[in-house]
This record gives structure tokens, sequence and C-alpha cells, in this order.
């Protein structure tokens, strides 16, 4: 009996928590309109996660919508091999340490504020460099990377 109660109070909630289309205001309406005709048929987590964006859209400025559609049109743009290396990436920048994180910020700033000149000359020299001593260059890399967090702890 218990259990027969806890299942009905189960379907009750996530009936309760289901988000109709007619229950959205007009603003997640509009940003949502290509999803009205099937909305019904969608499972609700894939509905929650609509909405969610649909009110962060609604939330951004006209420029901040500007940049979002120009990314969007460049994701486009990229052939799937190109979009799943990006996904790997974001992956693996995902599950470093909020340290390992801030240390690539640093790095890619610096690296931004190169000039084109030194950007090209630090790029040629790593192209320039044989397989065998890109490998030997992470190696050391890593190296110095373990003897830095040896001095520390």
């Amino acid at each position: 009996m218990k259990t027969i109660l806890i299942i009905i109070n189960l379907l009750f909630t996530a009936t309760v928590f289901s988000q109709e289309w007619n229950t959205l205001d007009k603003a997640q309406q509009q940003t949502l309109s290509p999803f009205a005709n099937e909305w019904s048929s969608l499972p609700e987590s894939q509905r929650q996660q609509l909405i969610k964006g649909a009110n962060h859209w609604n939330s951004l400025d006209k420029q901040q919508k500007k940049t979002a559609l120009l990314r969007l049109n460049n994701w486009k743009q990229l052939s799937p091999e190109q979009r799943q290396k990006i996904r790997q990436r974001h992956k693996m920048f995902k599950q470093m340490t909020p340290q390992q994180r801030a240390k690539l910020w640093r790095l890619h700033q610096r690296y931004k504020n190169l000039s084109p000149a030194q950007k090209k000359k630090l790029r040629n020299r790593f192209d320039q460099l044989s397989p065998e001593q890109k490998k030997q260059w992470r190696k050391k890399m890593n190296q110095r990377k373990a003897a830095k967090k040896n001095r520390r702890g």
C-alpha cells in the first residue's frame, strides 16, 4: 500500500511540474515557437532545458544576442570533425581544476597580447619541430609542471 501511494505521488508530482505550452509566458512561447507543434511530445527534461535556454536568451541585450547568433552561425559552418574536436577540448577544460583553468586562461591572455608577428613566430617555431621534438617538448613541460607541484607541496 505504501509503495502504491509513493508511485501515485510521484506521478502526480511529475504532472504538476510538467510544463505545458499554454503555461509558458509570451516571451518564452515566442522564443520557443519552432518547438510549438512538438512541445507536448518532448520529454520533460528537454522542455526544462529549452525553457532555461529561452529565459537566458530573453535576458540578453541586443549586442549579446547578436554575438550569440554570430557564434551559432560560425558553429554551423564547422565540419563534424571540427565540432567534435571542440567538444573534446571543452570536456577536457571542464575536467581541469580551477587552478589549471586559471593558468590556461592566463597563458591564453598572454598569447592574445602578443603582436601578430610574435604569434606567427611562435607558431612557426612549434610547426618546425619534428614529431619527436614536439613529444620531447611536451615531456619537458610535464616534468616542469611536476617539479613545480612538488616544490609546493
